[in-house]
């Protein structure tokens, strides 16, 4: 993985493999944040654009770093009796991502969709969307 991380412009995980990363890393933290930051400034080859590093936390807030700065997003509210399936939840965090981010949208919103995908994912039986999702 370290051979490819200088040609990462986005890297995405969850809260245990950003732990893992640390571990094998030898990072010497466990706080994701940090953990985040110290992914954010490895070595990178292509300099005109920074690495861009998100890690979710299930409800947890999802941290996101730009630069020097992290920012915490608090994910969408939900009763915990709604939730059905949490398979795909992440896959679905990255696609509402990206389907931002090709808009040229600020990151903001791009956590905004990630976090809308995934919430309605594990409201439902396996890796599904209603017809028409009402995201705005």
């Amino acid at each position: 993985m370290m051979k490819v991380m200088p040609y990462v412009d986005i890297l995405f995980g969850n809260e245990t493999e950003a732990a893992t990363f640390a571990k094998e890393q030898g990072f010497e933290t466990d706080d994701i944040a940090e953990v985040a930051r110290q992914a954010q400034s490895l070595p990178k080859v292509n300099k005109k654009r920074q690495r861009v590093v998100v890690f979710t936390q299930g409800k947890d807030d999802t941290v996101a770093t730009v630069g020097e700065k992290v920012t915490m997003f608090p994910v969408l509210d939900i009763d915990q009796n709604d939730i059905v399936d949490t398979n795909g939840a992440g896959d679905a965090f990255v696609g509402g991502f990206l389907s931002e981010l090709v808009q040229e949208r600020p990151l903001e919103d791009c956590i905004r969709a990630g976090h809308y995908a995934a919430n309605v994912i594990i409201r439902r039986v396996g890796c599904t969307f209603p017809e028409k999702p009402d995201f705005h």
